[in-house]
């Protein structure tokens, strides 16, 4: 895979449907644990004032970029990434193509009922497909999440604790629980569930998404100042 970085942070030139190839062929590697990072413009700068996340990220086996404020920036340094890899998309096709390769799927995170709810929404879009067990993010004690994820025996775990407990849990607890892949993937569990509205395509076509977010969730306007910051930072690093 071709690796590229933005302000230090490692990102790889993967498409959507690559990556879902990848999540196939890790989930192989039953002796591994295979961390894949959906990443956000957030994610960078948060990583840019922590070490630790840093080395997360850099450290993880592959690197999508989740947001077209990446995808910009790797066209300001001339080194294009060919597209978005939204971690909802990459989701819903490794769901999709469950039903095939048999590969088990485990949701893990959001409010009580959300991915369940999602689960439900993807069994009945596609039938046959393999989700093996959900539980909730608001688990007191890891114990109980781990014993849930025993029962389902998984290849493949995404996860929806917010960044980066996502990533730091499945490091922490992906091998000891004999999960080959791992990935975070936010907000994506309220996305499938209808909980949360997604930005129509013709906004995601425009770049506009984060606009959308804005409009749903004014809360959000402190996060979004990462955007003009990261886009600076570029810009500057060039």
């Amino acid at each position: 895979m071709k690796e590229i970085s933005i302000l230090g942070i490692k990102v790889n030139d993967i498409t959507k449907s690559e990556t879902v190839d990848l999540i196939n062929k890790f989930a192989e590697e039953k002796d591994k644990s295979h961390l894949i990072v959906t990443l956000g413009t957030e994610m960078v700068m948060a990583a840019r004032e922590d070490n630790d996340i840093k080395e997360l990220i850099n450290g993880a086996e592959a690197v999508c970029a989740d947001g077209v404020g990446i995808v910009l920036a790797s066209k300001i340094k001339k080194q294009q990434i060919r597209e978005k890899a939204a971690g909802v998309e990459i989701l819903e096709e490794t769901v999709r193509q469950s039903a095939e390769t048999g590969k088990k799927i485990f949701f893990l995170g959001s409010k009580p009922g959300i991915a369940e709810k999602a689960a439900e929404k993807l069994r009945e879009k596609y039938p046959g497909c393999n989700i093996a067990g959900t539980f909730h993010g608001y688990f007191k004690d890891d114990e109980e999440a781990k014993a849930e994820i025993r029962k389902a025996s998984p290849d493949i775990i995404f996860i929806a604790l917010g960044f980066p407990r996502q990533e730091k849990w499945y490091r922490e607890y992906g091998k000891e629980l004999g999960i080959p892949v791992g990935i975070g993937v936010g907000g994506s569990f309220d996305v499938i569930s209808g909980n949360i509205e997604r930005a129509p395509s013709w906004m995601r076509k425009l770049c506009l998404e984060w606009l959308f977010r804005l409009i749903k969730e004014p809360a959000r306007w402190k996060r979004m100042l990462a955007l003009p910051k990261f886009a600076i930072a570029v810009i500057m690093s060039k």
